[in-house]
């Protein structure tokens, strides 16, 4: 019977759908008739982008000067919050890494509370604290369960208000520095990087970079010297995103912050960048490299440029992923390389574009060539529709996908604060985005693009690679510790009595 019984009921469907296909009472019926068949040798046409959802918010001044974001999401039973200070690497003076050190620093002990017992108050609400230090800004975050979050902000509120700044801990920390530096000597990427910043920003503000001496020289007073100058409320603006209303969130940060004093705000330190002439060609020398790690670089327009995300569009065709045409050009056509790219990097106050690879060394100089190949390409032809179609859907998707993030959120909000932006920039930025043209892409790389002003910057073995690179112009050669023959010597004769 059981037997039987399942049969049955295996054979009804299939009876079900004989009859309506013999009635013709399939509600889909007709439209089957007249549906072209399925081609799945083609990838399907995308639909279009969708439209910004960045949420709507308020700027509000608190009375100690804080500006102040509060972001309602419900997506999630979360909170976040993110206290963001606009000084960073640029005021570390003559000691690089200061203000890296201060973000470090912050969770190694609090007024009342050691590091251990605040690690335990974090992990038990399980939340999430974190601190960094850019050139531009200190940023220090966290985030949690909503139900948490008057603890959570009391937590921020210890961290950036009431640090103690542990000597024994900051002893740890610069050994740790010290020890990684030693290592980043003997790593490509760590040194084409420090190479190329010291191209393109010059010796001090963006292109300083730690050394020995300079985390030696840093102390105790120093953190607290710089903690108490610029972590002040008039220096800072603070988002927080997640499930509290604008009116709840407001009240609650005034009274958990009531008392924090104003300051006088710092001012932003002078910078001077190197004048870039014509094309130049920079080798750091690593006799035992297999391969070369290349950069060519120039210099480029500050964070707040209003053709910021447009000129993004223009830089994803040239380098952006497996699309991007260095990618298809050195590896897929080439076999130079497992990865090539490029990409924007725009601080406050000056940009970079950068183009990259590692490339085996006998062909260390043609990848190069067609890197420049590539960007003198971008220049002269207008770039086909359906390519920057890709490229264009592609960079709005990760965008809103991005907002899936109440971390990216507040980032965003607060970036509009600390680099001058228009109060609707990211409104308005998937339109951005969409609006570029073959005709706007081809003059804001004309505008843009500047091969003949650009830095090469490698990795490599001199022996191998130095002579055939001669024929983008003369090779400055450099040590591992960045110095040219003649910055040495500079240094040897000052330090001769």
């Amino acid at each position: 019977m059981k037997t039987i019984s399942i049969i049955i009921l295996l054979a009804l469907p299939l009876a079900f759908v004989a009859c309506d296909s013999k009635s013709g009472s399939s509600v889909d019926s007709g439209k089957s008739a007249a549906m072209e068949p399925l081609d799945r040798s083609k990838r399907p046409d995308p639909g279009p982008a969708p439209a910004s959802s960045f949420p709507d918010y308020d700027t509000i001044t608190t009375s100690e000067g804080l500006t102040l974001y509060v972001i309602e999401s419900n997506r999630q039973p979360t909170i976040t919050y993110r206290l963001m200070f606009r000084s960073g690497g640029l005021f570390d003076g003559e000691k690089t890494g200061l203000a890296e050190f201060v973000a470090s620093m912050l969770d190694q002990g609090v007024a009342g509370k050691s590091a251990f017992e605040l690690a335990s108050e974090i992990d038990f609400i399980g939340a999430s604290l974190s601190a960094s230090a850019s050139s531009d800004f200190i940023a220090v975050s966290v985030s949690g369960l909503s139900k948490y979050k008057e603890q959570l902000l009391g937590i921020l509120n210890s961290v950036v208000r009431a640090p103690t700044f542990p000597e024994e801990e900051l002893e740890k920390l610069k050994q740790r520095t010290v020890s990684n530096l030693m290592s980043e000597r003997s790593e490509p990427d760590a040194l084409i990087e420090k190479l190329r910043r010291k191209l393109v920003y010059g010796e001090g503000g963006y292109g300083a970079f730690q050394s020995e001496e300079s985390v030696a020289s840093i102390t105790r007073d120093d953190l607290v010297a710089f903690h108490r100058k610029h972590f002040i409320p008039n220096n800072a603006s603070m988002a927080v995103v997640g499930q509290i209303g604008q009116e709840e969130g407001v009240k609650l940060v005034e009274n958990r912050l009531r008392g924090w004093r104003k300051g006088s705000a710092p001012e932003q330190p002078e910078l001077n960048f190197p004048t870039i002439g014509e094309r130049s060609v920079h080798l750091l020398d690593r006799s035992g490299s297999v391969q070369s790690t290349v950069r060519v670089a120039q210099q480029s327009v500050p964070r707040s440029n209003p053709d910021v995300p447009e000129l993004k569009v223009v830089m994803s065709v040239l380098g952006g992923g497996f699309s991007g045409r260095l990618f298809q050009n050195l590896r897929e056509d080439k076999g130079y390389t497992y990865g090539a790219g490029s990409y924007t990097a725009n601080a406050a106050k000056m940009g970079a574009i950068v183009s990259y690879a590692d490339v085996r060394n006998e062909v260390t100089a043609d990848a190069v060539g067609e890197i420049f190949n590539e960007l003198n390409r971008i220049r002269e032809e207008p770039i086909p529709e359906s390519e920057l179609d890709m490229h264009k859907k592609y960079l709005a998707g990760n965008y809103m996908l991005s907002l899936e993030r109440p971390m990216t959120i507040a980032q965003n909000v607060q970036e509009i604060d600390v680099y001058g932006l228009a109060p609707d920039y990211y409104q308005t930025y998937v339109a951005q985005l969409m609006s570029v043209t073959p005709e706007l892409a081809l003059e804001l790389a004309n505008k843009y693009l500047h091969p003949r002003k650009s830095l090469v910057a490698i990795v490599g073995k001199r022996e191998e690679v130095g002579e055939s690179l001669e024929r983008f112009g003369g090779v400055r050669i450099y040590d591992e510790k960045l110095e040219t023959q003649d910055e040495r010597d500079s240094v040897s004769h000052r330090e001769t009595p």
